[in-house]
C-alpha cells in the first residue's frame, strides 16, 4: 500500500514545506489547516480542513510534515509534534535539494533542513528540529528536540543547542557556547557566552533582556 503525506499548516513556514517536499519529488496528500479555505488548493495540493481529518487516516501507512514555524516562541510546533506522536503518527524528516549536508551527521525524525543550508560532519539533529533557509551549522553542534534554527544564522562548531530553543535569524554563535532550553536569541545578536535556559536575549555582544515564560 502506498503511503499518504500531509503538511500540517498552510501559513509562511507551510508553503515553503510543501515546495520543497514537491521539488524533492515526494507526493503530498493534501495540507490540512483549519484556518485555510477549504476546496482550495495550495501549490497545486489540496486543503483537507482541520487536523480532525486524521481522526479516519490510518497512522500505520501515513506520514505527516510539520507546517508550523516560529513566531519565536514553539510551543505550538512541539505540541503538534507530540500530540500526533502519542496518536501513532510518524513525522517525515527531509532536505531541500540545495542543501550542502556531510553524511557523517545525525537526523533524528521530522528534521527539515532548508534551501541553501550547509551542515558539517558531527553535527546532530534530534526531532522535529528545522534549520531554516541558507543557515551554517559547523562541526559536532548538537540540536537537541524541537530547536529552530532560523534563516541565515551561523552555529560555529561545538555548538549546543538545548530542547525547544529559538535562534533568531542572522544570529552568530561562536565556538563552543550553549544555548539553553527554551532560550529565545533575537535576530542578528552575537552570542559570546553561554545562554541560560529561559533567557532571551539580544545584540552584539548579545545580553539579557528579558525571559521566555
Amino acid at each position: 500500500m502506498s503511503e499518504s503525506v500531509y503538511v500540517l499548516g498552510a501559513g509562511g513556514h507551510g508553503r515553503v514545506v510543501l515546495d520543497t517536499l514537491l521539488a524533492n519529488g515526494i507526493q503530498v496528500t493534501g495540507i490540512l489547516d483549519a484556518k485555510a479555505q477549504l476546496s482550495g488548493q495550495l501549490l497545486g495540493v489540496p486543503v483537507l480542513g482541520g487536523d480532525e481529518y486524521l481522526d479516519n487516516v490510518s497512522s500505520a501507512n501515513s506520514f505527516l510534515v510539520n507546517g508550523l514555524g516560529a513566531n519565536p516562541k514553539i510551543f505550538r510546533r512541539r505540541n503538534i509534534f507530540t500530540v500526533m506522536k502519542t496518536r501513532g503518527f510518524t513525522f517525515k524528516s527531509f532536505k531541500h535539494l540545495s542543501a550542502i549536508v556531510s553524511s557523517a551527521i545525525s537526523m533524528g525524525e521530522g528534521c527539515q533542513v532548508m534551501a541553501g543550508v550547509v551542515i558539517q560532519a558531527g553535527v546532530t539533529l534530534e526531532e522535529n528540529v528545522v534549520i531554516n533557509t541558507r543557515a551554517s551549522i559547523d562541526h559536532d553542534c548538537m540540536i537537541s528536540a524541537h530547536s529552530f534554527i532560523a534563516p541565515g544564522v551561523t552555529l560555529c562548531g561545538n555548538v549546543t543547542v538545548a530542547s525547544s530553543a529559538f535562534i533568531g535569524a542572522g544570529a552568530v554563535v561562536i565556538p563552543n557556547i550553549h544555548i539553553g532550553e527554551n532560550a529565545i536569541v533575537g535576530a542578528g545578536a552575537v552570542v559570546t557566552k553561554p545562554v541560560p535556559d529561559g533567557w532571551i536575549v539580544v545584540g552584539n555582544p548579545a545580553v539579557k533582556i528579558g525571559v521566555n515564560n
